[in-house]
Parts: C-alpha cells; structure tokens; sequence
C-alpha cells in the first residue's frame, strides 16, 4: 500500500436538521445580545459627553429643562407678592389677627430696607448680609413712636422674619433660608413682674372717681371693677375677655367659655369673690334691652360694654388701666393684662403648684412657656434671701453695731431738728 495514500477513515457521522437549526439559532441571540450590550456602552458615553459639555457651557440637558424654568420663575418671585401669599397662608390657618398684625407690620420693615437700601426686590436675592445689616438698622433707627426700639421688639421682628423665610424654603421658592448664615439677636431674660395684693385694692378703689358721683358713675365702676376681677382671677387675654359674651359664662356653675388663640375653646372656673363682683355688673348695673334698644344696639350680647353701649374694646381697656394707674398713685410698673395674666399665673402656681393645669387655664399648647412661672418672680427671691442670708447664719458674733436698721424712718422737718437739739441741750 502506498504509504501517500491516505487512510481509510470511517465517515462522519450525518448531522441532523434539527441539530443545526438548534446551532443556528445559540449563535444567533449570542450576536444580538453583542450588538445590544455595545449599543448600550455607545449609549452611556454619549450620555456622559453630553453632561460633560452642558456642564462646561452652563446648559441644561433635555429634560432639566423644566425643573429649571420653574426654579427660575420661583427665584424671581417678588418680596411684596411673597409676603401677601405668606399672610394670606396664615388667614386661611385660622391664625389669629394679633398674628397677622405682627408679622405684616415685621415683614413691612424688612421690604422697607431691602427696597430702599439695598435695592432688593426679590425674594431670591436676599443674601445673610442683608438680613444682618436689616438687623443693625433697626438696633439705630427710631420706632413708630420715635424712641429707639428694644432688643426683645428687634428679636420680635427678626423671629416673624426668620419664620417667613422658613415658610418660603417650604414652599421651595428658595433653596436655602439666609437666617441660617447670620448671628440671630439675642435678649436676656426679664424680671416677672406682677400686682401685689396692695397694688390690686388701690386698683379696685380707683375704679370710683373721686370728682364723680350719679348712676353713669357707679355703673363705671361696677363695670371696671368686674374687669379688673376676671383679670385677677382668670389671667385671660385682652382680646379673649373683650370677646366674652353672654352666652359664654354658665351663671350655674360660675365657669366663662374663653376663645383664645385659633378659636380655641377652654374653661376658666371663677373664685367667690369674682363671681359676685361679676353678677352684680351683670344684674344690676349692665344695659338692659330697653336701654340698649334706645342707644341703637339692640340685641348686643358682649359681657363688657362701653359708655355708648358697643362691645368695650382692646384700645378702650388700655385707656382704662392708664386711667386708673394715675388714680391709684401706682409708679414705676405698668398696669396691662398682661401684667395681670402674670400674676394670675404666679399666684396659681404658688398656692397649687400644679403646671398641668395652669397650662389648661392659660390656654398654652406648649408646657415650656409654662415653665417660666415655676420659677419664682423677684419678689420671692429678695423674701427668700433675707430669709436664709448667708451674713445672718454665722456661728459666731462679729464685731459691729447690734442694733437693726430702724423701720419707718421719717426725715424731720428743719424746726423739729431744732427743737430736738434744745431737748437734748436743757437735758
């Protein structure tokens, strides 16, 4: 056999239809499933060099578009539109209109500056310099009534300002509140003051005029002295009690229905002594409906109404605790409901010692604000020290006079000086 020949080798075996479409088919999707994955790889760095080139030439990639625009048209929203959609957010809050008398009069000064002196007309461009410099503006320049502003009326302001500025990154009309970069102001922290038990019956006994006599007269001074006596005893706000009505105080009980702050409701339980100065306002000395008829103000309910039979107002119980401050000789404090609503609080605190109820009574929602009556006004910390004063609780007697300050000293006039001389002369 010829060794170049080749060999004989059996033939391959016949590979079948099925066999080949079924490799056709593997190699197929193998080849799809390439092209996809380098699809996707062209697609990812394309993607990556648009981003790289929108962000070197500052434009947004499509899409942002949108977002952007509307980030745009926030930024450019104006201080005054802002400041009307922010009080009008409180309003429809049911806030109160001491609130939005508070924050409209803060958030007016802060226009005022940003506009004139600043030249800043949008919300967007107020930066932590101007904040600070509206800051230092108020500390220099005089209030409404032409005197320099306190620190606690700056911080009043700054905190209605601070506030708007929250409400404003809340509604993502700015990115970042510029109250976060400046140094907010700070007060310290008052003294309490209250009405002591004397003070209150000069009160009560200035409440009759001393030139003034008749029915017009005594009808005022039944009234002023029921005021005064709710405030005492209730420590309700000024608004609250000029908002009492007829239908608000439960006569069989003796308890007034007080609307505070939001329209809520709570409960003040009233002592003997107020209830009886309060009833005989009511029965014997209040306007009845013939009268009230006669005057133009039929069916009035309020509890408290003025000479010209309308509802007493906030401005007319002011007028008339400054009244009576003259009258009574009281210098040196004032005389407001809130002063009253102080010592209400310290009084209850004192003789329960209960902040769970006191914070019912006053109509507070936080405890905190409460906690600030558990402490003891200055009065008691000056009886507490010459209590326990370390300079009298020595172990031993220290070298000095004996004798104690002499009590209701009185200055002599000239000629008993002298006659005092003379006594001690011929004796």
């Amino acid at each position: 056999m010829n060794e170049n020949e080749p060999k004989n080798t059996p033939p391959p075996k016949e590979i079948g239809k099925a066999t080949l479409r079924r490799r056709k088919h593997v190699a197929g999707n193998r080849a799809s499933a390439q092209r996809d994955k380098l699809d996707a790889q062209a697609q990812v760095r394309a993607q990556q060099a648009s981003e790289k080139a929108a962000t070197a030439t500052g434009k947004p990639r499509r899409g942002q578009e949108k977002p952007r625009l509307q980030a745009s048209r926030r930024a450019g929203t104006t201080l005054s539109r802002a400041v009307e959609d922010y009080l009008q957010d409180h309003a429809g809050g049911n806030h109160s209109a001491k609130t939005l008398e508070w924050h409209r009069t803060a958030l007016g000064l802060l226009r005022t500056y940003l506009e004139k002196v600043r030249g800043i007309t949008l919300v967007g461009e107020v930066d932590a310099p101007a904040i600070s410099g509206w800051f230092a503006e108020m500390r220099t320049s005089p209030g409404s009534r032409g005197k320099p502003r306190s620190e606690r009326t700056v911080q009043t302001y700054a905190r209605s300002a601070r506030a708007f500025f929250h409400w404003l990154v809340h509604r993502e009309i700015i990115g970042s509140n510029p109250f976060d970069r400046v140094v907010f102001p700070k007060v310290g922290k008052p003294l309490i003051q209250t009405i002591d038990a004397e003070e209150f019956e000069r009160l009560l006994l200035a409440c009759t005029p001393t030139n003034e006599a008749g029915p017009i007269a005594e009808r005022a001074a039944m009234r002023n002295r029921a005021i005064l006596w709710v405030f005492y005893d209730t420590g309700i706000r000024i608004s609250e009690l000029c908002g009492l009505r007829l239908g608000d105080f439960d006569r069989k009980r003796g308890v007034l229905t007080v609307k505070g702050k939001g329209s809520k409701e709570r409960r003040v339980a009233l002592g003997q002594n107020c209830l009886r100065n309060l009833l005989y306002y009511l029965d014997k000395q209040r306007p009845d409906e013939e009268e009230l008829a006669e005057w133009g103000s039929a069916g009035e309910d309020h509890l408290f109404l003025a000479e010209t039979r309308t509802p007493l107002t906030k401005n007319g119980v002011t007028l008339l605790f400054a009244r009576l401050r003259k009258r009574a000789g009281i210098t040196g404090k004032r005389i407001s409901a809130h002063i009253f609503r102080h010592t209400f609080a310290i009084r209850y605190m004192k003789l329960g010692n209960d902040p769970f109820s006191l914070q019912e009574l006053l109509g507070h929602e936080d405890l905190s604000t409460v906690r600030l009556y558990m402490h003891m006004n200055d009065d008691d910390i000056q009886e507490q020290k010459r209590k326990y004063s370390p300079g009298d609780h020595l172990p031993t007697r220290m070298p000095g006079p004996r004798e104690t300050r002499r009590k209701g000293y009185r200055t002599r006039r000239p000629d008993q000086r002298k006659s005092a001389k003379s006594a001690q002369v011929l004796g």
